[in-house]
């Protein structure tokens, strides 16, 4: 088995920033040549290119059209804005929308949230509406006692008069 495997060494990967590119994003010859340019670099290896939303979506299909060996990866942010839109739009008929316009009045501003537009907005609602769903459910999950000793055990934490290790094994 030993033997098997002796030649498969993963290499290290490389990640690096290149320059800044002074062309226009929008044309396809400039995002062509990007393409073209980090499959040199990476010497025929796997090529993994990080885009923002709109430069993405011409690269996709470049890549298809060129039929390139490059996986093209969206930005974390916009990856991110793009999931805060689809979760908003298969959730807009569950009461989402309305518990937004109580935290940001106005249905303009809520029906941003939902497309995912206003990201710190966004954000901000998500995490209040977490909030407060999870406050409404402990509520309901334990009993005064088992709350009074969560709050015990956790402000010996925070005190540092115990460690987390002796809080789990206190469990």
């Amino acid at each position: 088995m030993k033997h098997i495997h002796a030649d498969d060494a993963k290499q290290s990967t490389l990640i690096d920033f290149l320059p800044v590119i002074e062309g226009d994003p929008n044309d396809h010859n400039t995002i062509f040549t990007t393409l073209k340019e980090c499959m040199r670099l990476s010497e025929d290896k796997v090529t993994i290119v990080t885009f923002d939303l709109l430069i993405w979506l011409k690269a996709v299909d470049i890549i298809k059209q060129a039929n390139l060996p490059i996986i093209p990866r969206l930005g974390g942010f916009h990856l991110l804005k793009s999931y805060l839109g689809y979760l908003g739009n298969i959730m807009e008929d569950s009461g989402l929308l309305e518990l937004i316009q109580l935290i940001y009045p106005g249905c303009t501003t809520a029906n941003h949230i939902l497309d995912g537009r206003c990201f710190d907005k966004d954000i901000r609602a998500h995490l209040l509406i977490d909030t407060a769903i999870y406050q409404h459910i402990m509520k309901h999950a334990f009993t005064e006692e088992e709350l009074g000793e969560m709050r015990t055990l956790m402000e010996k934490v925070a005190d540092g008069k115990m460690g987390a290790r002796q809080q789990i094994q206190s469990l």
